[in-house]
C-alpha cells in the first residue's frame, strides 16, 4: 500500500513539473512575441545587455 501511493504521489508530481515548465514555456514565447515583434535575437541580447550594464553603474 505505502509504495502504490508513493508511485501515484511520484506520478501526479512528475505530471505537475512537466505542465508547469510547459506553461513557462509558452508564455515566455507569448511575452517574447507580444514585447518584441520585430527584433531578432541578437537586437534582444543587446537590449539585455545595455540594461544590465546601466543597473551595474
Amino acid at each position: 500500500m505505502n509504495i502504490g501511493v508513493l508511485f501515484i504521489g511520484g506520478i501526479i508530481f512528475a505530471v505537475y513539473l512537466g505542465l508547469m515548465f510547459y506553461n513557462i514555456y509558452v508564455a515566455h514565447n507569448e511575452q517574447k512575441k507580444n514585447n518584441y515583434p520585430n527584433l531578432t535575437k541578437r537586437e534582444i541580447f543587446e537590449s539585455y545587455e545595455d540594461s544590465n550594464q546601466e543597473d551595474a553603474k
